[in-house]
């Protein structure tokens, strides 16, 4: 995406997960209660530090769309800042955030198809889906998204 990542047209954050790597994560969004996704790692770059306590999270499944469809599957926000892990020995292990990401269950998810269907075709994780943690929408495409969610559950 050509546009240029600033506070003033950052929507939310999108984090990426990958259903195969996850597969805890995605029993559990057959549950009545899905758990609240309280930290994910993410790459330590600029936008990653750009990330802030309150700043909107959305959760994207990624991969094939045999286990679960791609698609948003959780809503929230950041509730801290980045935090680097330890390793064995000492050695600098994994950067992760703190989240406060509700999942959602099935037939809740807004599927990327769906995403497609009403003209939401420009999103990061669409264009560049290979790219690392974080994503990111803008606050038009963000707009567009809670559109749909709205719409959906109405």
């Amino acid at each position: 995406m050509a546009n240029l990542i600033r506070r003033d047209n950052l929507g939310a954050w999108l984090i990426k997960c990958n259903p195969l790597s996850n597969p805890e994560l995605v029993r559990q969004l057959d549950q009545p209660d899905p758990p609240v996704v309280t930290q994910w790692c993410v790459a330590d770059n600029y936008r990653s530090r750009m990330m802030r306590p309150g700043d909107p999270a959305l959760l994207w499944f990624s991969g094939n769309g045999r286990h679960v469809c791609r698609g948003i599957w959780g809503l929230g926000r950041v509730t801290g800042t980045l935090a680097e892990g330890h390793g064995d020995g000492g050695t600098p292990g994994p950067v992760t955030i703190p989240l406060d990401v509700r999942l959602l269950t099935r037939g809740e998810e807004l599927a990327a198809s769906e995403l497609v269907e009403a003209g939401v075709t420009d999103l990061e994780v669409q264009v560049t889906p290979a790219m690392s943690n974080p994503s990111w929408v803008s606050k038009d495409q963000l707009a567009r998204i809670e559109a749909l969610m709205e719409a959906s559950s109405g």
